[in-house]
């Protein structure tokens, strides 16, 4: 696999390949494809994609090549969408929800396969993350078994798939039940017996996303060791660090939506233990996906030569906190003062908001700044003749934190020496090109471009607001310390007027 001049090696692995792309609409398949149009002379790339709430795979589809992300291919190539096209199928439906005919399209042409496609919503349903995460990867294997010229396979896991251990290795580890006995599970029984099950089954995980990456990735160890393939899994996806732009990211969950709660205003308790905070911008993991199909093949060339004994699922760890770690309190203090600098137009209230590691602590404190303020808000809509939805909004806060806490409450020591061999193994040229090295971020230029690139993709304010929204910032802080200074002259008269008058029994004055 001798590199062109022009072209480095993983550029010229991929040259006239064609790819299949699952989760093509999500914010790392988004970027996925992205990078691979952008960088590689593929062939064809084939995206597997469904119709959903109403709106048809065509009409997604464009919808997604209108996103900023794809801004710098579509100035450099503007006949990129030649190379695109949509197949009709669904990672929830048996078989894929593919036709015949394009299941035959799919053995017949495709060489390079993305399962990017897996349903990360950590309060997803048992029923739906099981079929969209195990069977769907059962399927997509059995695929890829009859592909003609297969020569890569990656699929997107996470590095939290084995929760419950506090050291993790990038190697398989036993789930607690098996995909078959899962799939079985959710087809014969329904909702409700489901829901009732669903604590005892998942046990020491937090959440059916992980569970199910687990059985999944024991489903690829058992079924798909023939085939070339790597497994990525990475800690807590953050924006962009420089591809396809600076800061960018256009999905809000996990940290981002807590995030986005915070410079708003909204969220004033933040509760966590300080620990190693492992996260990682979402272009270093776009990078390890590209880079590793890569190397699957050559691994798989190399043994069908004689060169290695065999070519066994390698997995690989996109984490920070071997080379590069960050405190949760650095975390947390850094992005309040980088919002502080950077305020959003569309605050609320100002950005101020308090740290606990205690449960009950939390919950109290919730209850105070929280649930309290929501009925007052809500209170105050109801006189005026509007719709309360503050307590709502509130609700849906703490049900987003709440599936976040398990992962911000403990630490995990976790080792990455296939990507760093990996990285080492390539050539100087690939590092620039695909380059997921952590050693190279600067955490503190990272979280100030981290501020703005949520101000500007996720809260949709641009910077041309800055001015107004810190003149807002100031007449809120100026509001709030008014309040504050009355609040605490009415409760030191309450206060007086109990010692004296009503305790000591003296007069006032």
């Amino acid at each position: 696999m001798e590199a062109s001049v022009d072209q480095s090696e993983i550029q010229q692995f991929y040259k006239n390949q064609t790819a299949l792309v699952t989760g093509a609409t999500g914010f790392l398949g988004k970027l996925v494809l992205e990078k691979l149009l952008r960088t590689v002379n593929l062939k064809h790339v084939y995206l597997l994609m469904r119709e959903k709430n109403g709106v048809d795979a065509e009409t997604r589809c464009a919808e997604m090549f209108d996103s900023l992300a794809f801004g710098n291919l579509k100035r450099n190539d503007q006949d990129f969408f030649k190379k695109v096209s949509i197949i009709l199928g669904d990672v929830e439906k048996a078989d894929l929800g593919l036709s015949d005919y394009d299941r035959n399209l799919i053995v017949t042409e495709v060489n390079c396969v993305f399962h990017c496609g897996t349903d990360n919503q950590l309060g997803a349903p048992l029923r739906r993350a099981v079929r969209a995460n195990v069977r769907a990867t059962r399927d997509l294997l059995e695929l890829a078994k009859q592909m003609e010229e297969l020569k890569s396979f990656v699929f997107v896991s996470s590095v939290y798939s084995n929760f419950p251990l506090y050291e993790i290795h990038e190697k398989f580890y036993a789930p607690k039940e098996t995909a078959e006995n899962l799939i079985d599970l959710v087809d014969k029984n329904d909702e409700a017996a489901l829901e009732t099950m669903e604590n005892s089954l998942l046990g020491e995980w937090p959440d059916t996303y992980t569970f199910t990456m687990c059985a999944a990735e024991d489903l690829i160890k058992r079924e798909g060791n023939c085939l070339p393939i790597s497994i990525i899994r990475p800690s807590m996806i953050l924006p962009a660090n420089e591809e396809p732009m600076t800061g960018f990211v256009d999905e809000m969950s996990g940290l981002q939506a807590d995030t986005v709660a915070r410079a708003m205003g909204v969220s004033k308790v933040n509760y966590y233990k300080n620990g190693t905070l492992d996260v990682v911008p979402v272009d270093h993991v776009v990078s390890l996906i590209i880079a590793s199909g890569w190397y699957s093949a050559l691994q798989r060339m190399r043994m069908t030569r004689g060169d290695v004994p065999n070519a066994e699922v390698t997995i690989y760890h996109c984490i920070s906190s071997q080379e590069k770690p960050i405190t949760s309190d650095e975390w947390m203090g850094i992005t309040h003062t980088e919002f502080r600098d950077v305020p959003t137009n569309k605050m609320i209230q100002l950005p101020i908001s308090f740290k606990t590691g205690c449960y009950y602590n939390y919950k109290l404190l919730i209850f105070l700044l929280h649930t309290c303020m929501a009925f007052l808000c809500d209170t105050g809509l109801k006189l005026v003749g509007k719709t309360p939805c503050v307590m709502a909004m509130y609700k849906t806060l703490h049900r987003t934190q709440e599936l976040l806490h398990p992962y911000l409450l403990r630490e995990w020591y976790f080792s990455n020496d296939n990507a760093q061999k990996l990285l080492k193994r390539m050539s100087f040229m690939d590092r620039e090109l695909y380059n997921f090295d952590i050693l190279s971020l600067n955490w503190q230029t990272y979280l100030t471009n981290y501020a703005r690139g949520v101000r500007v993709y996720l809260l949709k304010d641009p910077m041309s607001t800055l001015k107004d929204a810190r003149r807002k910032q100031t007449r809120k802080l100026v509001t709030q310390l008014v309040f504050a200074g009355f609040l605490v002259t009415i409760i030191y008269v309450i206060s007086k007027f109990v010692l004296f008058r009503i305790i000591l029994k003296l007069p006032i004055f």
